[in-house]
Formats: C-alpha cells, structure tokens, sequence
C-alpha cells in the first residue's frame, strides 16, 4: 500500500511539473515572439536636399519603416497624420532593413510613393530628421504580419502587441 502511495505522489509531482514546464516554455516563447515583433518599428520623418537645404521643391516627407528582424514582414498596414490629415499606407511586403514611402499633398493620384531602401537618401545625398514633436506629423499605428504569420499592432504610446 505505502508503495501505490509513493508512485501516485510521484505521478503527481511529474504532471504537475510538466505542467509548470510547458506553461513557462510558452511564455518564453511568447516573449520571445513579442521581442522580435518589437524590432519593427516606424515614424514620420522630413527629407531635404543637402546641397540645397532651403529649396522647398527639393523637401519632402515620408513615412520610414525599420524592419530590424531577419525575415521579411507583410501586409504592412500604416496610419499617419501628414500635415494634420490621417492617412493610410499599405504595402505587401517590407523586406529587412530600413525603408520609407514619401507622402504625395492631396490632390496627386497616389497618397504615397512605393516603398524604397533608406540607403537612396545617402546615394542622393539627401538628409533626413524624424518629426519629434508634432501632431500635425505622427504615426498613429503600424500593422504587420511577421514571417511565422503571426500579426501585431503597434499603437503610439502603447507599444506593440499581438492582433488576435
């Protein structure tokens, strides 16, 4: 009898332990998942010519994406305040890297450019310098699917968590 006794004990001490186990092995992986999400990030920016700083035909404003992950993110979801307007940017695909989209002024046919790689500002020798401190120019939320098809939402001044 006291040997049924000692294997139930052990029975239970291994379920409960397995349990423990995989509830912290899911939240590891939750952390990390959440951590690599994070490495996606985004604001608006202003861009000018730095051999002629002053010329407004040679200044424009974007919308700069880093995607510091390995992996490629999709269907990028965007919504900006530009010039005090809300605006929506969507993209398929924002391969790894730092990209940025210039905002087109109502009245073009399109409200942004196509998505290009930040290293087109420095061949072009352009500057560039985010909008820090602007309503009238802000990110309001950014929207991604990560490689691993998990999507996630970053909301300025919440941060980022996952859409379920």
């Amino acid at each position: 009898m006291a040997t049924w006794g000692g294997v139930l004990v052990t029975l239970a001490v291994a379920i409960w332990s397995l349990r423990v186990a995989r509830r912290a092995e899911r939240t590891a992986r939750q952390d990390r998942n959440e951590r690599e999400a994070a490495r996606v990030s985004a604001w608006v920016a202003a861009v000018w010519s730095n051999a002629a700083p002053d010329d407004l035909a040679q200044k424009s404003n974007v919308l700069v994406i880093r995607n510091a992950s390995d992996a490629a993110i999709h269907d990028v979801r965007a919504s900006a305040v530009m010039n005090g307007r809300a605006t929506e940017f969507r993209a398929a695909v924002c391969p790894p890297g730092e990209s940025f989209a210039t905002w087109n002024p109502p009245g073009s046919r399109h409200t942004w450019q196509f998505l290009a790689g930040c290293e087109q500002l420095a061949r072009q020798d352009r500057g560039i310098s985010p909008f820090t401190r602007s309503d009238r120019w802000r990110l309001e939320t950014l929207q991604f699917t990560d490689a691993l098809g998990a999507r996630w939402e970053y909301r300025s001044q919440h941060g980022i968590r996952p859409v379920t």
